[in-house]
Formats: C-alpha cells, structure tokens, sequence
C-alpha cells in the first residue's frame, strides 16, 4: 500500500449498533409506555426554558394555535417530522456547546492544579461525579448506565486535556506515521491521540508496522502509533521485537474500541455475497459470523479500511469488506450488517513512539515500560517484582519474549503505574539494576490504558465512603472467623484458606463485606420484559441481572425457557444496563458457549450433584453460583462445591434456597442457620435466595432482610414486570412494587459484622 497523507481533524464518539426491535407479538404485560418524565431542572438541557430558543421568553404567549409546552415551536397537534428533527439538531448543538464550556472549566482547574501544584487526577472526586449523575438520571428516567459512560468519555478526555496542559508539546504540530489508509483503526487511533495532547498533525500511513517505525528512524516523523496488544487476539509480537532492537521509546499510549462492520458498494443480500475482504485478524475475530455465510470465500488486506477501498473502487455488488464504520461512511459504501465481531469487548491498545523519551510532571498519571532480562537461577524474576512491590507499584502487564540466538532463554517487557521523574520510581529502577542483567527503559508516559477497579456491592442509602482501591484492600482483609479443620483437608475448608474468597464478575466483587443482589425474572420471556426489568432493577439498586433461558421443569409439558435465543436477549439487557448477568446452564455440552456469554453460570439444585456438570465448570474462568441441592445436607452441599475447586475454578458462591422438609406451609424451608454455619466453615461466599426458599410472594421479602441480618453476602431475587402472567414460579416473583420497597428497607437492615466464632468444646 502506497504511503497516505491526511490532516487530523476532532472526531465524536461512533455510533454504535441499536439493538434491534422485538421479533413476535407483544408480551401479555404490554402497555402504552408513559410520556417521557419531565425533570423540574432549570438546568437540564431539553427542558430549560432558557435553551428553548428560537422561540418566545418563558412566560410569554405561545404562537397562535399552539398550547404552552410546545416545544421550538412545534404544534403538538400536528407535530412536523422536520420540525422535530431540527429541535434534535437544536439540543445537540447546545450539549456540544456545554461540553466545549465544562472543558473550558477544565482548563482553568487545570491552571488551579499547576499553581497549587495537586494532582491532576482526583479518582474519588470521579467516583462521585459519576454517582451523581447516574443519580440524575434516574431522576429524569434515562438510563444511568448510558450516562455513566458518556461521562466517563468526559472526565477521560478531561483528564488528558489537563495532562497536556502541564506537556511543553502542547498545542504545537507534528508529523505522525501510522500503519493503514486513512479511517483505519490505527489512523483513528492516531487522531484521538492528538485531540487528548491538544497537538495539530500531519499524518501519514503505512503499509505495515515496520514501515511505520522506519519512517520515525529516518527522520521522516516526529511520532510513530503502532498497535501493540489487542483484547482478543493478543500481544503483537513485531512491534515487541521493534522495541527491543530499535533506539525507539514510549512517549504516550491510546486505546481504540474495534468495530468491524460488513460493507459493499450497495446494499445487497448477503447470501449474495461470493467474496469478502479482510485484514487477517479481522477474519480471525469475525469467525462465527463468516461461518454464517458458508458461500463467500475470504481475502486477506493490509487493513480493514484498505479493504473497504478495494471493494469501493472495484464496484462489484458480490465483493464485500471488513473494516471499520468509518471507513465506510468516507468511502460512501452500504453498511450490510454492524457489530459482526465474535466478541463486543475488542479494543486495541497502541503505543506512541519516539526517538528520545519525554519527560513528563510528576502530577500525570504515568506507566512506565520496560525490558528485564534476569539471572538463570531460582527465584530471580521473584526478586525484582517483589522490589516493585515493596516500593508500592503496581504492575499492569508482564509478557515474556525469546532472546534471539539464545534458545529457552527470555526477556521481559514489563508495565508498572509510576513515572520516573519520582525520587521512588528512580531509586526503584536502581534497585532494579542491582539484581538484573539487563534492563531498559522504554519511557515513562501518560497512562489511558488503565482497568477500572472493581468494587465491591453496596446498597442504596449506604454511603460508600472508601476509593476503589481502599474498598479492594478492605474487602480481601476483611476479617475471617477462626478456621474449623474438618478431618480431611478440602480445597473449600476455611483451614485452607483463612481470608475470605472474593469473586469478581465484571467489576463487582462478591464476598468479604459487600453486599450484592442479583435480581431478574425466572425466565427470560421477551425483549420487552427482561429489558424493562433490567432497567428497574438496576435503577432500584441491583448489582446482577439473573434470567433463565434453559429451565429445569418437573413437567415435561412446563414452559422450558427459550434456550439460546433467551440467552441473546439476556445479553442484550446486560449489556444496555451495564449489570453483568447469571443464567442457569443444565449439561455439559452448554458449559462453553454459556460461559463465553454470561459473567456467572449458575448450577440449580436439581444439578447440584451432578458431577460431570461440576466437572466441566472447573475448566472454565467463570465464577459458578452453586445453589444447595433439594435436599442435600451442608457437608454434600460443600462436596460438591470441592468438584469445583478441585478442577481449576476457584471462583464458586454458594447458594442457599431452602430444602425439602415435612413443612408445607412455604415452598422449601429456609435454612437460614446454614448462612451462620457455612461463614464458620468455609472461606467461599454465601448468598440466599429467599423467592424459591418461600415461594410466596409475601414472604420473600422478611427473608430477605433476615439473610442479610444473619451475614449473608447477599441476595437472589426473582422479579417481574407482571408476576400473575409469568410463564414460570409466578407465585414467588416480585412486582416491581414489591422490589423497589425491599430494597428501600434492606438498607436498613444492619448486617452480622463477621462470622460467629464456633462455639466451645
């Protein structure tokens, strides 16, 4: 591919694929949706009446024929789509002008931090920016989730913005190389890095990665992006190899969300389709969607946006590429199917090189990288981690690669949180140096690559008074009964493990002294119902949307949920709300494909011993929600929890839902003593389901805050928008009433501070 030049230029945020409409007739709880809240804010944009120009004062009479409340002076009676439409384009000229005004307000915090010499990153001041206006949106009923994303794009931004306020290159011009055509991944990448730097650029594609750094070599660019590490694929092995051989360095990172599309020059069928073009890890990450299309034969490109190039000039309706929705749009192509990628979390994290490292202020979120090579002998990796351990660095990536002509032998590249313009880092690095054979600094630079630090469970009017990282700490320090020794040494016994087992699905920790409810219907229904679920639950406190799509039913002829097509609109919920979900998996032969898409599988009671099943989830990286057997006696319940463990997965919360006893007054019988027990005798974290251990919508709540009382870590709780035309256990689902008046009254409840200490004798 032949060099490319083009002129950076501010981009938005992309578009992302809708989720499509619900196929079938409606639900037997549809209703008509109710008009849209009004919030009462003066402040808020649509509804200010200081930002309803053009149009009359507040106060003022409205046009002939139209009634007050008209919006920019559209009739509600006859409302014009154009008008509408320009009323759209109204309010969003007026948040890009209220975005440009709080980054204005950036600007002089920023001027405020460089006088008073503070940090630039404040991550509890985030942590409540974000609390309040998820707050605020649930006020105004728009989801928090959508909210706290686009605010977390703000502070990012805003972030970078102040770091490169204390940069001497800010707002000045480079030439910057990159690998691909213009509107590739890695040109998108290199255009967001010079809007966070406040830079101007010239650049220049590509046609590989070692192309891209011979061009900053020769004195051709000032800068090079190059991608380093991909969340599917994998680190990219050329570029590491560059690092090693190369007088290059580190100056900044960016990260790039991967969206791959299927375009052609016109909208055609895609069973029309004969040829598809692709760069080859395109291909690899689209597999299960190329393997719907078993006609089309494949071709690789350098790049996703060369492909789609090709196939514009060419014109052939039969010929389609992969690449990126921007790539598209430029090149004027029809979109044929969006988000085609196996996995929606594909991000690409690219370096930014140079011929010399930068220096930059202490106050900047930094990492610093760089290559190790230690001595061949025991424990001597061991040894230089531990000194950035014991001087309080945290390590964010640690890769392995061959030394060339030194077989079985190997080089490090290592990422630590730290800048080495720090007294620390420094006398860190020395330390480094003492005990290593070979060490290179690659740079220190500003981090944008950083994972959001889980947390653990809290309830609503519960104040979270601890940062991310001191909730973390406190969470695995959190204090452990004294160990009970059972005569056989078992993997689930608090004797082999004194702390308390923390799980983490997503970024929610489960176990130690948070408290987590995961709620949702029994079965997924429809779009519309585990969708409007999500939202309340989750806008009511929950931390885990639960739905079954594979139901174990007593009766053959019960409804038996809609299996894998439950499970895509469960996926979808989670993902629209932002909780992660647990769904019940029935055999051996769903255990793969189940845990590719839910954060917990859950194992029922009827399948409690099965130990093929148990088997199967300790291979896989999935923390597992073992739920105690009909009838089974705590020590079966912990056997089968041993299965688990004994194969891999160490991830497992146990799940009390009462057991079969002589009592008929409730469904099960609540064992809520089998809470107090399990605390003493097992290190694993222990949550109660009290709709199937009543099974009487009355009930469920007293237990719930009965489970808590008595030291559970929390809570799963079956609800539904319209329990008396549920397809399953609709006598134990909760109304949305029900739920949001539990939740109310659960933060109420105080909770057992730590486990009994077992009894004397």
């Amino acid at each position: 591919m032949a060099a490319s030049a083009s002129r950076s230029s501010p981009r938005g945020s992309r578009p992302r694929s809708s989720v499509p409409p619900s196929p079938g007739s409606a639900a037997p709880w549809s209703r008509a949706r109710a008009s849209p809240r009004r919030c009462r804010s003066r402040s808020c944009v649509p509804c200010s009446p200081v930002r309803r120009a053009p149009g009359p004062e507040p106060g003022s009479a409205p046009p002939d024929g139209a009634r007050p409340g008209y919006i920019r002076g559209v009739s509600p009676q006859t409302p014009d789509l154009g008008d509408l439409r320009r009323s759209l384009d109204d309010i969003d000229a007026e948040i890009v002008r209220l975005i440009a005004q709080r980054f204005g307000v950036v600007d002089e915090i920023g001027r405020a931090k460089d006088r008073s010499a503070a940090s630039i990153q404040d991550p509890e001041r985030e942590r409540r920016v974000l609390e309040s206006v998820e707050g605020v949106a649930r006020q105004l009923g728009v989801s928090a989730n959508l909210v706290r994303r686009v605010f977390q794009e703000i502070i990012s931004h805003s972030v970078a913005q102040q770091s490169a306020h204390l940069s001497a290159e800010a707002g000045g011009r480079v030439r910057l190389a990159h690998a691909g055509a213009e509107h590739s991944n890695g040109h998108l990448a290199a255009q967001k890095f010079l809007a966070g730097r406040g830079l101007e650029g010239h650049l220049t594609g590509h046609a590989s990665v070692r192309a891209t750094v011979a061009a900053l070599l020769a004195d051709e660019a000032d800068v090079a992006v190059v991608p380093i590490e991909n969340t599917t694929a994998g680190s990219i092995n050329e570029v590491y190899a560059l690092l090693r051989d190369h007088a290059v360095f580190i100056v900044g990172e960016e990260t790039w969300r991967i969206e791959h599309c299927l375009a052609a020059p016109r909208s055609v069928p895609l069973a029309s389709l004969s040829r598809i073009l692709a760069q080859p890890q395109a291909l690899e990450q689209c597999a299960q969607f190329l393997q719907t299309l078993p006609q089309v034969t494949t071709a690789p490109c350098l790049d996703g946006a060369g492909a789609m190039q090709a196939v514009a000039e060419a014109g052939d309706a039969g010929t389609a590429a992969i690449g990126p929705p921007e790539a598209a749009a430029a090149l004027g192509l029809a979109v044929l199917r969006h988000g085609i990628a196996d996995s929606d979390a594909n991000y690409t994290r690219f370096v930014v090189l140079a011929r010399s490292p930068v220096a930059v202020d202490p106050r900047v979120p930094c990492k610093t990288s760089l290559i190790l090579v230690t001595r061949h002998e025991e424990g001597a990796l061991l040894r230089c981690l531990e000194i950035l351990s014991g001087s309080g660095h945290s390590m964010t990536k640690l890769e392995s690669r061959p030394q060339p002509g030194r077989p079985w032998e190997y080089m490090f590249f290592l990422d630590f949180e730290g800048n080495v313009a720090e007294p620390r880092t420094a006398a860190a690095l020395d330390e480094l140096r003492s005990c290593a054979l070979y060490i290179k600094v690659l740079g220190s630079y500003p981090a944008k690559a950083l994972r959001e630090q889980p947390r653990p469970g809290s309830l609503p009017g519960v104040p979270q008074e601890e940062s991310a990282v001191d909730a973390l700490e406190a969470v695995v320090a959190s204090e452990a009964p004294p160990a009970k020794r059972s005569g056989q040494h078992r993997l689930v016994d608090r004797a082999s493990r004194a702390e308390d087992t923390v799980v983490q699905a997503g970024g929610l920790l489960i176990g130690g002294s948070g408290f987590v409810v995961m709620a949702g219907p029994c079965s997924v229904e429809s779009r519309e119902q585990i969708g409007d679920t999500a939202r309340f639950v989750r806008d009511h406190g929950a931390h885990v949307l639960r739905g079954g799509v594979f139901k174990p039913r007593t009766s053959p002829y019960a409804f038996q949920g809609l299996g894998w097509s439950g499970l895509d609109l469960l996926v979808a919920a989670g993902r629209e709300t932002g909780l992660p979900i647990v769904t019940e998996v029935m055999a051996v032969e769903q255990v793969q494909r189940l845990a590719h898409a839910a954060d917990i599988l859950q194992v029922g009671a009827r399948n409690m011993q099965n130990f093929d099943l148990l088997r199967e989830l300790g291979k896989v990286d999935r923390p597992v929600l073992l739920k105690r057997g009909l009838s089974s006696t705590i020590e079966e319940w912990l056997g089968a929890a041993e299965y688990v463990l004994a194969h891999g997965n160490q991830q497992v919360i146990l799940c009390e839902r009462g057991i079969r006893t002589f009592e008929s007054a409730t469904r099960n019988t609540l064992d809520l003593s089998a809470v107090v027990v399990l605390r003493e005798r097992t290190h694993l974290p222990v949550i109660v389901d009290p709709s199937h251990g009543t099974g009487f919508r009355p009930y469920v709540a007293p237990m719930a805050w009965a489970a808590r009382a008595a030291g559970a870590h929390g809570l799963l709780i079956e609800v539904h928008p319209a329990p008396e035309k549920a397809l399953s256990d609709a006598d134990q689902s909760l109304t949305f009433a029900e739920f949001g008046s539990l939740m109310r009254h659960l933060a109420t409840v105080p909770a057992l501070p730590s486990a009994p200490s077992p009894p004397p004798g």
